[in-house]
């Protein structure tokens, strides 16, 4: 009886030591639980997070597609407007003084302007000679006429005095030509440049009408003696002037 009573008491005394073994084990269970549990709901808050920055940014992009093609359409919308008088004679200077010749013939025929000049027929202009015309090119729009399909517009141009460019350059000619030197297309040219390049040159003002036609609904300016005398202020005196000393 007392072995019986001894092991019963063993029994209660082993008891509370397994159960709190137990109950330790369960909190570990519970806790790693836990964690585990915590780390799937960050995980899960994460993935929330990169969806919304993922739809966040897709919308940013159709939003950025959608705002580029207003803007084109805009741009596309103000190419297709019809020019106007005024800014066809902006165009065609700009485009002079900035020596963008193809994009002068836009608004004007620019070989048309050249040859209606006659200016210096057997000289080869090379670019850079042809660009200095025009690179003091300033001028003032004064009235505007316009029509249906004409227009007239009054503008003030200031340009290089090329009565005395053509001066100079005669003189350097006929000064190589009584040394009994050669006045060759090359030194024909570099003559002319460098008479468009003197900082000495003066300037000449000229108000001209420039008139316009509508094609296509674009505004053509139409070439004729006052626009070139206008845009290469005192040639055609210095044309005059020459004919003059060579018909005696």
């Amino acid at each position: 009886m007392d072995e019986i009573k001894k092991e019963e008491k063993q029994e209660k005394v082993d008891e509370p030591k397994f159960s709190k073994v137990q109950a330790k084990d369960l909190k570990k269970e519970t806790d790693m639980n836990n964690i585990e549990n915590k780390k799937e709901k960050k995980k899960h808050k994460e993935k929330i997070v990169s969806e919304e920055k993922s739809t966040k940014k897709v919308g940013y992009f159709v939003s950025g597609i959608i705002l580029l093609l207003v803007v084109l359409a805009i741009i596309t919308a103000l190419l297709l407007l019809p020019t106007t008088p005024e800014k066809t004679v902006q165009g065609m200077l700009n485009s002079l003084k900035n020596a963008d010749f193809g994009s002068v013939n836009k608004y004007v025929n620019y070989e048309e302007i050249i040859d209606k000049s006659k200016m210096l027929q057997n000289t080869e202009m090379d670019e850079e000679t042809q660009s200095l015309f025009f690179n003091r090119l300033s001028w003032k729009i004064l009235n505007i006429s316009k029509e249906e399909t004409t227009a007239s517009v009054e503008v003030e141009i200031t340009n290089k005095d090329f009565e005395q460019i053509i001066s100079n350059y005669t003189k350097e000619a006929l000064k190589i030509a009584f040394n009994g030197g050669s006045f060759s297309k090359e030194e024909q040219n570099n003559k002319l440049k460098q008479q468009l390049k003197s900082e000495d040159i003066g300037t000449k003002t000229v108000t001209v009408t420039i008139q316009l036609v509508k094609q296509n609904r674009e505004w053509k300016i139409q070439s004729n003696e006052d626009l070139i005398n206008a845009l290469l202020p005192g040639l055609q005196e210095a044309i005059n002037s020459l004919k003059l000393i060579i018909n005696g």
